[in-house]
């Protein structure tokens, strides 16, 4: 039996206590440029080449787009409520059975240790567990294990730790130690902020 294809993803905004997680624009793309341009952020993450110049962000605001059409992924851009330029970005690029999903985040440095990637975590995985369509079952995050901060947000968040992986980074070209987290919707309880 085969799954039913995938329907576009509404673009949606998500509201937390402090931020607004809502679709990247046009507006994001300088942020994003100087952000993703500074090699303690962009060596943390898989595929984000270094330098990241403008037409890597106008390219990922395509992807986007064409991600949230094809029903595969959603990202966001963080937002403080009490407005400003986004100080960070996260995003759920789901399998094509839409049951499964990969969740990536970064937060802009000067905004590091503030609790912004788990408060933002928590919400999409509510999101993802409970209000998207279709529901995810299962998400994943890999993790360098050099990056402790990233692998307490992805804990206090309820990822279990399922084993040792391999993972590139893009910007400096070399593979490192990961961890691999999962967290399953099933038996999840939905506490907490």
């Amino acid at each position: 039996m085969s799954e039913a294809p995938l329907k576009p993803i509404p673009s949606i905004e998500i509201v937390t206590d402090r931020l607004v997680l809502r679709p990247m624009c046009e507006a994001d793309i300088a942020v994003t440029v100087e952000t993703l341009g500074n090699l303690e952020v962009s060596s943390r993450l898989a595929r984000v080449p270094h330098p990241y110049t403008e037409s890597d962000a106008r390219w990922w605001l395509e992807e986007t787009r064409r991600g949230r059409a094809r029903g595969l992924s959603e990202h966001f851009m963080l937002v403080p409520r009490t407005g400003g330029a986004a100080i960070g970005a996260i995003g759920l690029h789901g399998d094509d059975g839409g049951r499964r999903a990969e969740v990536g985040y970064w937060i802009v440095q000067t905004q590091w240790s503030r609790g912004y990637a788990r408060e933002a975590l928590a919400a999409l995985v509510r999101h993802a567990f409970s209000t998207r369509s279709p529901t995810i079952s299962i998400l994943e995050a890999k993790v360098h294990e050099s990056n402790p901060a990233s692998i307490r947000v992805l804990e206090a968040c309820g990822f279990l730790d399922v084993d040792a992986v391999v993972c590139t980074s893009l910007a400096t070209g070399t593979n490192s130690s990961a961890r691999r987290f999962e967290l399953r919707r099933e038996g999840f309880e939905f506490t907490g902020s």
